[in-house]
């Protein structure tokens, strides 16, 4: 058997692989943002962020494994290049559990915003759950055949066709079933409609990134036969899934945000107006620089007019944090 072509087998499989690095350390920030800014998250919604963590960081193990006994390991032995190894044959197994359980969460939220539709979500979870079972079927061909031709010569053609279809047509139905839904959601106030709309974006944004991935393993797996490229961009996909994830749970604090009411100082509890002070017209908006009685550094404030002339807000410099703070009208 002829050697395969090193660029468009191995070499687009170690490229694979430093771009996978490259999500896993976007993953791993975003975990780390999670577990700092959500504390009082379910220890359910822990555990599965951990896990797609955990899963990810095996699946990277085994991936850069493989490439390292290619082109390290075994480099100059043309016989080795043409046998798969069991790394390479297992990654899958990591990356197919990783995914479903990813889309179990946006699955969950199909069910919530049906109201329980039990036929669009078991629908769904059943393509989800055909992917798993065509994935375990490749890795139990790729075993018990070691030989490269298995992947490159289409051998195992359908299963690997019906993973990338039905992938991608997955996230795509997710993705505009939680719009629909998001839309149908009655909407009185302006700031929450400003979140429902940001919501859409996420929903839109993180099922298109990993359809897109999906079909581009399609695609360039009917058109580049004989290659490896497909399983190089297919390296990355789980962790598509896994920082869609982690994005749209992260997202929550910035909505929260959005909901809240803009703060309103009212100076009626403070102290009369001494000599030295400053003074300010009605109905313009303060920005205040280090006032210990707002706790933050920089806020913007729509002053009431609760003190001093009907034209004029007296803001006593005593309450200043430090005398070189200043106190400037915009």
């Amino acid at each position: 058997m002829a050697p395969p072509d090193l660029d468009s087998t191995y070499g687009a499989l170690l490229i694979g692989v430093f771009v996978s690095i490259f999500f896993q350390g976007i993953l791993s920030m975003q975990a780390y943002i999670y577990y700092e800014a959500f504390p009082e998250d379910s220890l359910r919604m822990k555990a599965l962020v951990g896990v797609v963590w955990i899963l990810d960081f095996v699946h990277l193990i085994l991936i850069c494994q493989s490439v390292y006994h290619y082109l390290v390991t075994n480099w100059g032995n043309e016989a080795a290049l043409g046998v798969t190894t069991i790394e390479l044959d297992l990654h899958l197994i990591f990356l197919s559990v990783a995914t479903i359980l990813c889309q179990g969460f946006f699955l969950r939220r199909v069910w919530i915003f049906s109201n329980g539709n039990r036929f669009l979500t078991g629908a769904l979870l059943a393509a989800c759950l055909t992917t798993v079972a065509l994935d375990t079927s490749l890795t139990i061909s790729t075993i018990s055949h070691d030989s490269l031709d298995t992947i490159t010569s289409h051998d195992a053609g359908g299963e690997v066709i019906g993973v990338f279809a039905v992938g991608a047509a997955v996230d795509l139905a997710i993705a505009i079933i939680l719009c629909f839904y998001l839309q149908r959601e009655p909407v009185t106030f302006g700031r929450t409609h400003f979140v429902v709309a940001r919501v859409i974006a996420y929903t839109v944004a993180t099922g298109l990134a990993t359809s897109f991935v999906a079909l581009a393993c399609l695609v360039v797996y009917l058109v580049l036969p004989k290659t490896l490229i497909f399983l190089a961009i297919h390296f990355s996909l789980g962790r598509m899934y896994s920082n869609a994830l982690l994005a749209t749970i992260n997202s929550r604090r910035n909505l929260r945000a959005m909901l809240e009411p803009p703060h309103t100082l009212n100076w009626s509890d403070a102290p009369p107006p001494a000599e030295s002070a400053v003074r300010f017209t009605i109905g313009t908006q303060v920005r205040t620089y280090g006032l210990y009685v707002a706790s933050v550094s920089d806020l913007t404030a729509r002053v009431k007019r609760s003190m001093g002339t009907p034209d004029e807000l007296v803001l006593p410099c005593h309450i200043l944090q430090k005398p070189e703070d200043r106190v400037s009208a915009v």
